[in-house]
């Protein structure tokens, strides 16, 4: 996780950091979004629902829908790498190819964790599978 402060990818709001457990995130105040580092979705998809329960009260940011997807480009708060739009499971996921973060809307966490559950595989892999499937379609 970098040091310094980063900006969400949808509002540019500072992101605050938070610890649910031992992963530490990072939560947009205004728009509900969430940014997760390498590996921290598996580790999310990895805790019991219970303890994902102060992580969900901490997504609430603005009333409203969540964001509506662009074809802006977007860049990775992380790392400046572009975010590539994949899809995983029902929700598409900004993803860095890069440093391999990822970006959730406001609510967008229950389906991701529960398809990374059911895939069984570290993150990297399952958006990597949603990657190459998104550009596959894309393409036809």
């Amino acid at each position: 996780m970098p040091a310094e402060n980063i900006a969400c990818v949808k509002c540019t709001s500072v992101l605050d950091k938070s610890m649910i457990a031992d992963v530490e995130v990072d939560l947009c105040p205004k728009c509900g979004g969430l940014w997760l580092d390498r590996g921290e979705i598996t580790r999310l998809a990895a805790m019991p629902d219970s303890e994902l329960v102060e992580l969900r009260e901490h997504l609430c940011g603005s009333a409203g829908p969540p964001p509506i997807p662009s074809e802006t480009t977007q860049h990775c708060p992380a790392c400046s790498s572009t975010l590539k739009e994949v899809v995983l499971g029902p929700v598409r996921v900004d993803y860095c190819e890069q440093c391999h973060g990822i970006f959730l809307d406001r609510g967008e966490l229950d389906a991701a964790v529960e398809s990374v559950r059911k895939k069984g595989a570290g993150a990297k892999q399952v958006l990597a599978v949603a990657a190459k499937a998104t550009t596959a379609s894309a393409g036809k």
